[in-house]
């Protein structure tokens, strides 16, 4: 074994545990998901006072129209099928296409004045997931990343953040065990990944890959090496039944279930919230479908109904258990649509101007954030970008935001990317 290890070099030692661990364990976990429970990697200087601890960020993925959602108009060239409707907050008005969110706006601080200069699909995710534009031989880590970087990993057997039907984007500059944990569908939970054999054959396993990872270590006793080793007892923590549990919206009653609703995004909604139950500090869920240029009107009515109830119900359920306080709800996107309707039917990209929402974690609900003009083309005073809206998340953690981080190449990083708090939300 070790003369064999001898041979590899270090990326090919860490294909190769991560090689045997699939195979040994029966599981299709990398050990990049599992990492270690530990301190922040360097020693930060303290952030402002925290107001959250926890964040869900809501991510409507393909550009969702303000003027259908929270910026509605009566204008007959840009309002569409949408109309203005009285909510619960006066003086915040919501489109038609949300009457449960009406009901809600007490708890919303609505930014009305988002904007970039960004306008493919492509450039903007990236830029409103990380706060930089994409940089050849860069990658930005996302906000769990930053925060775990920070605060370390809030529990040993959960991971710090946890991106649902979204893809894994990995740790962008930090290391591998900064990377989200994916979870495709949020019915299933982590069934998928359970080992696919018997818990004897599994523990005879897990004995044989400690074998393994204990001579990669004695030869080669880099850091990398030593997380691949002690990923072995991190996977039977991280396979505890509670642990399971945690990810399995079945355990919540029916009553529950169906507030929610049946939809792949209301599940990962619900899922959320029992995840920042169980100590995940990040978690994000993803709807997508929103790029509505040909025909998209009903398109977009249908969307706005799909996040409508759910995202209510979201809002209410952690009311209800007393964790609206300690977390931050953020619902962004890529960029918004023209006012205008095209003479397909639809609303092209827009990032001129479009809205976020924040709720929660300090953010003083009953609100709107700036405004644009009576045809929603134009920002009528400041405009806040991507980077400010990470950096008003980083704020509400209580972050060191102006500490520098070096990343790759030892160039110099700051969380939200030298953006400005949007101090308005927390008073």
């Amino acid at each position: 074994m070790k003369q064999f290890a001898r041979h590899l070099d270090q990326l090919e030692r860490r294909d190769f545990l991560a090689g045997v661990a699939k195979l040994s364990l029966g599981v299709s976990i990398l050990p990049e998901f599992v990492g270690r429970t530990r301190a922040a990697a360097n020693s930060p200087g303290k952030g402002a006072p925290a107001t959250a601890k926890n964040i869900i960020f809501v991510y409507m993925a393909g550009g969702m129209p303000h003027v259908d959602t929270f910026d509605p108009k009566t204008d007959s060239e840009v309002k569409g099928q949408s109309s203005p409707i009285k909510t619960k907050t006066p003086g915040v008005q919501v489109s038609n296409f949300l009457p449960a969110l009406a009901k809600q706006t007490d708890k919303l601080a609505i930014i009305r004045s988002m904007s970039t200069k960004t306008g493919d699909h492509a450039g903007g995710n990236y830029l409103m997931h990380t706060a930089f534009k994409r940089r050849s031989g860069t990658s930005h880590p996302q906000l769990g990343s930053w925060a775990q970087h920070f605060l370390g990993r809030p529990s040993k057997s959960m991971p710090a953040s946890v991106i649902v039907s979204g893809g894994n984007p990995g740790p962008g500059f930090f290391p591998p065990d900064h990377s989200p944990f994916p979870i495709g569908d949020p019915n299933k939970g982590i069934r998928d990944l359970l080992p696919k054999i018997d818990p004897k054959t599994f523990n005879n396993r897990i004995t044989l890959a400690r074998k393994f990872g204990r001579a990669f270590e004695e030869r080669f006793p880099t850091g990398n090496v030593k997380a691949y080793s002690q990923f072995y007892d991190e996977t039977v923590k991280f396979f505890d039944s509670s642990t399971v549990n945690a990810f399995d919206i079945n355990k919540e009653p029916r009553a529950i279930r169906e507030r929610y609703g049946e939809s792949k995004f209301a599940r990962g909604l619900l899922l959320a919230r029992r995840l920042v139950e169980h100590n995940v500090r990040y978690v994000e869920v993803q709807l997508g479908g929103w790029d509505q240029m040909h025909n998209g009107l009903e398109a977009g009515q249908r969307k706005s109904a799909e996040l409508d109830a759910p995202f209510a119900a979201l809002l209410s359920d952690l009311d209800a258990k007393g964790l609206l306080e300690e977390t931050m709800v953020v619902l962004t996107t890529e960029f918004g649509r023209t006012p205008k309707i095209s003479n397909r039917g639809g609303r092209n990209h827009f990032p001129k101007a479009f809205s976020a929402v924040l709720a929660g974690g300090g953010v003083n609900g009953g609100q709107f954030i700036g405004q644009t003009d009576a045809k929603a083309s134009t920002i009528k005073g400041e405009k806040f970008g991507p980077e400010d809206l990470h950096k008003t998340i980083a704020h509400a953690l209580g972050l060191p935001i102006d500490e520098r981080i070096h990343g790759s190449g030892g160039r110099p990083f700051f969380v939200g990317n030298r953006g400005k708090v949007i101090r308005q939300a927390f008073s």
